[in-house]
């Protein structure tokens, strides 16, 4: 079944190529294998992979939190870091997201961060949530990281629970 999902992202960034937005959610539980998948999908055409939260935790590290809560510095480190991994606008495999759903740095919805990052590149990511409807979930109603993103734009591929 996981190659048959990597088939499906493959054709997927090759489907966005033309696109004006050309972002691709892979949507799956925590330990549904996306990370495996979105490694294995970069070599095979060519990618880069990001690990977000490794990369963006890192540059966090170093700005007091003052400096970041409205999202603006946040943006602005993550702009840098997708450019730094894809130089030339390769297809970016981005995993490890959920740091963004974190309130600290300002609630940033991720598809929109990289809706913008995919007008350059063919982007996926790995959103670690589940599907009701249209709209993607993270967390539950009610808690402080819980997120209600819309995904009628985009190709999603989902993992199914095994």
């Amino acid at each position: 079944m996981k190659s048959a999902i990597k088939g499906d992202l493959i054709n997927a960034i090759q489907t966005v190529q033309s696109d004006r937005h050309k972002l691709i959610i892979l949507l799956g539980k925590f330990g549904s294998g996306k990370t495996a998948i979105l490694k294995q999908t970069a070599v095979e055409v060519g990618g880069d992979y990001l690990n977000l939260n490794m990369e963006l935790s890192e540059k966090l590290l170093g700005i007091p939190t003052s400096q970041y809560l409205d999202g603006t510095t946040v943006h602005a480190i993550i702009d840098q870091l997708c450019e730094d991994a894809s130089p030339h606008q390769e297809p970016l495999l981005v995993d490890n997201i959920e740091i963004l759903f974190s309130p600290e740095l300002g609630k940033i919805n991720p598809v929109d961060t990289f809706k913008r990052i995919s007008r350059e590149r063919p982007v996926v990511i790995a959103l670690p949530a589940y599907r009701q409807g249209s709209s993607a979930i993270y967390s539950s109603s009610g808690h402080e990281d819980y997120v209600l993103m819309p995904l009628e734009e985009y190709i999603v591929i989902e993992i199914p629970e095994e």
